[in-house]
């Protein structure tokens, strides 16, 4: 019985702690957003040239926003980017991008066609709002 007390008390604080880091990370990330600092969002983005989902960071400045991919192997995304619509990533999205949490992901349109942003609930509205920068 002690030791189902014991277990329950680990994972109970072990919940806290993540919650709290979760929290500490998105006042870290809207304050730095609020300063005029760089921010950057783990994202993941595929366009209608690609066969599949390239990983790297959305990285947001006071006034703009580019692409920094983690391998070379996808240039810039087009400036003149439109979001459509919004959607939770599909079953299909998600095992293609290989993440182990749900994703929300922007479809967009550019001048070069069709683009997909995937990003992390709870920081895909920096991409959201950075996208729908006049």
């Amino acid at each position: 019985m002690d030791s189902l007390k014991l277990l329950f008390l680990e994972v109970s604080l072990g919940g806290i702690l993540a919650l709290r880091l979760f929290h500490w990370g998105q006042r870290r990330l809207a304050r730095s957003l609020v300063d005029g600092r760089q921010i950057k969002i783990h994202c993941y983005v595929k366009s209608s040239q690609m066969t599949r989902w390239t990983n790297g960071h959305f990285v947001i400045n006071s006034g703009s926003w580019t692409w920094e991919p983690r391998r070379g192997e996808m240039r810039a995304l087009a400036a003149d980017l439109q979001e459509t619509s919004v959607r939770e990533a599909s079953m299909s999205d998600g095992n293609k991008v290989n993440a182990p949490i749900r994703l929300m992901v922007i479809e967009c349109t550019s001048s070069e066609g069709d683009v997909l942003i995937a990003a992390p609930p709870g920081q895909f509205e920096y991409v959201f709002m950075a996208l729908n920068r006049p």
